[in-house]
């Protein structure tokens, strides 16, 4: 997730507001980050500009707002899909600070200056930044490649970063994902559309592109593959959806009204008709193509001969979880094709070295500090810059600050509040203590144990025990009346105030269950007085 302040005497100026995803199962929805730094200093905070689209620089604005209120620029699509993001979370239209803005058009922010560039990146209107700062341009590069020819007929803008390098670029900062792969692929997304085109029309019966939702170039190549292949279009995914809505109302995508089957009706269009566009790529659990590879689609099932494309990369962390998918897949007869099988299926959004090292060439920055990525890509990125003759060159990860000045240059300036905070399916903040329960119980299961005492503290009817996760102790009447009965003992020979009742009842169920099932859950003790 990108979130990146910007600061000076006299304001302060964020670049991208993103969430992140969790990659346990503890029921967090997503991760934002910190904002009780931003919250410390809101009277000098002047705006949030947002330099694209995609959920890690655009997700965590609902969150921010909440809390903050100031207004945000950035290019329409990415504005679009704040604005549903705001809404869903029950921001009226009259609370929305949006605004507007195009590339080559600079606009103020506070004491901020900002110039958008447009580069190319894998979803329309990515730009790069140009900020007019107290200590001169900070060039923030956004996600980014190099791509000569998109489908959207908007490359990156090299003469422009060219001309502010013969400017003068005081810092850069630029995205360092891809610093590891040495050569962009010669596949553009030109290529990906010729090798989808082959693909789908050699496909024997329904054809499946599993991608990610926000690449709008790759969803107007496949419009016109479909149309060629005398075949309809149907889209598994509500983030599919709602690009293709904005894509469409924004003029970015013009699909005819009769290329597209809704869903539910996709079973009764012929096999070889049919071409179904699926969201989660990343075998999300709660994904279409996660569904349909567990075959539990409620519109939709997999059968022997269907070909299921995946136009996209396995994020690094997800891969168990993406080849246990595609296994899934092949069981239920799919033919699966990935980048592995036909290299030409996708190319990623993010510069490659050479991209990078072109990118140094053209600004020729005073100073450099390498964003986007491990602590392992930004040094990577830092020694090509130093490689290329930047004197200036610094390493920051999260929560410490960097200071520039011309008498001292650039250097750490110490620490500030940061972290990520994890929101729940329901959307509202988890603590690190709920947090901490939640993995306990998944670690170890939950047993519940009620007794019913009078007022002397003696048991007016048996110990009930229930339990969850337990293995050797779940469902097993013995079990339960085993522990049961050893709660009783302890009830019946216990010495007043010797152990808070609570927590001697406790041990006893607990050695009662270690005794059974060699493991130590959570034990949770119901005292009913009457």
């Amino acid at each position: 997730m990108n979130c990146l302040a910007i600061e000076q005497s006299d304001g302060i100026l964020v670049v991208d507001c993103g969430t992140s995803f969790p990659h346990d199962d503890l029921g967090v929805d997503v991760l934002h980050p910190d904002f009780s730094w931003l919250a410390e200093n809101v009277e000098r905070l002047r705006g949030v500009v947002i330099t694209h689209g995609h959920e890690d620089h655009i997700g965590a604005l609902p969150f921010l707002l909440d809390e903050l209120d100031v207004p945000v620029w950035g290019p329409a699509h990415a504005l679009a899909l704040a604005r549903r993001r705001l809404k869903e979370r029950g921001f009226g239209e009259d609370e929305l600070r949006l605004r507007e803005v195009s590339v080559g058009t600079r606009f103020d922010v506070g004491p901020f200056q900002v110039e958008p560039i447009r580069v190319s990146h894998s979803i329309i209107e990515a730009t790069a930044l140009a900020i007019r700062t107290n200590a001169g341009i900070v060039l923030h590069t956004g996600d980014f490649h190099m791509d000569p020819s998109p489908p959207d007929g908007e490359p990156t803008d090299v003469a422009r970063l060219e001309a502010l390098g013969d400017e003068g670029v005081t810092l850069l900062l630029s995205d360092s994902t891809n610093i590891d792969v040495p050569e962009r692929s010669p596949m553009s997304e030109r290529h990906v559309g010729e090798t989808l085109a082959r693909l789908v029309s050699e496909a024997p019966a329904r054809a499946f592109v599993v991608m990610f939702a926000s690449n709008v170039q790759r969803l107007r190549l496949l419009g016109d593959i479909a149309q060629k292949a005398g075949r309809k279009i149907s889209l598994f995914g509500r983030s599919l959806n709602t690009q293709v809505e904005i894509a469409t109302r924004l003029g970015h995508l013009q699909w005819p009204s009769n290329l597209l089957v809704a869903a539910e009706d996709a079973e009764s269009v012929p096999r070889d008709q049919l071409l179904v566009l699926a969201g989660g790529s990343q075998a999300e659990p709660n994904s279409a193509m996660r569904r349909l590879a567990s075959n539990t689609h409620q519109h939709l099932k997999i059968a022997d001969g269907d070909s299921v494309f995946f136009s996209s990369r396995v994020i690094p962390g997800n891969e168990r979880v993406a080849f246990d998918m595609m296994c899934d897949l092949l069981r239920l007869g799919a033919r699966v094709h990935t980048r592995v099988t036909d290299p030409g299926v996708h190319t990623s959004g993010h510069a490659s070295r050479s991209e990078q090292r072109r990118m140094l060439e053209l600004i020729r920055p005073r100073a450099f500090v390498p964003v986007h990525g491990t602590l392992h890509h930004l040094l990577r990125h830092a020694d090509l810059a130093r490689e290329l003759g930047v004197d200036q060159v610094l390493v920051t990860e999260n929560g410490t600050a960097v200071a520039y000045d011309a008498e001292r240059g650039l250097r750490h300036d110490g620490g500030f509040p940061h972290g990520k905070v994890p929101i729940a399916m329901g959307g509202e903040p988890l603590s690190a203590e709920v947090l901490k329960r939640r993995a306990d119980l998944g670690r170890g299961g939950v047993a519940v144990v009620s007794v019913a005492l009078d007022a002397d503290e003696r048991a007016v009817a048996p110990p009930a025990v229930t339990t969850r996760g337990i293995p050797a102790v779940d469902d097993d009447p013995a079990a339960l009346r085993s522990v049961a009965h050893r709660v009783a003992e302890t009830l019946a020979r216990r010495r007043p105030r010797r152990l808070e009742l609570e927590e001697e009842l406790r041990r006893a169920a607990r050695r009662a269950l270690v005794e059974l099932s060699g493991t130590r859950p959570q034990i949770e003790i119901l005292i009913v007085r009457v």
